[in-house]
């Protein structure tokens, strides 16, 4: 069968990604795995990534996105994960897992803000321009 892929897209310099099928050890590793190559293709300043989908986060996925965050931080970027849920952060803290060293915020406009970062309109009618 053939493992499906998350996607990592860029934004300026921005990368991001969306976990919105099943996370597997597998999938994880190849996600972790994708991420740091387009870091060093694009440069990327952050990396979003949203794990609003994920109902569980067992020790093996959080060691990984630990692992994540500090090769992020050794290429001279920051990972902020985004739409933790209640379920997955009672889990966490039952393990004794604190995901230390990850940026965290509720949704993708938070994350953004809060890596100093907004989306703005330059225009109110952007098919004007002909």
């Amino acid at each position: 069968m053939n493992q499906p892929n998350i996607p990592v897209l860029r934004l300026g310099p921005l990368l991001m990604a969306s976990i919105q099928v099943e996370l597997t050890d597998a999938l994880a590793e190849q996600l972790q795995e994708d991420l740091l190559t387009k870091i060093q293709e694009t440069q990327a300043e952050a990396v979003l990534l949203d794990i609003t989908a994920l109902d569980i986060v067992d020790t093996f996925i959080s060691r990984l996105l630990s692992e994540t965050a500090d090769m992020c931080r050794l290429m001279d970027c920051k990972l902020m994960l985004v739409g933790i849920q209640p379920a997955v952060t009672v889990t966490l803290m039952q393990m004794g897992l604190a995901l230390t060293g990850i940026m965290s915020a509720m949704d993708m406009q938070t994350g953004l803000y809060r890596l100093g970062y907004q989306l703005t309109r330059i225009s109110s009618n952007p098919s004007s321009e002909s």
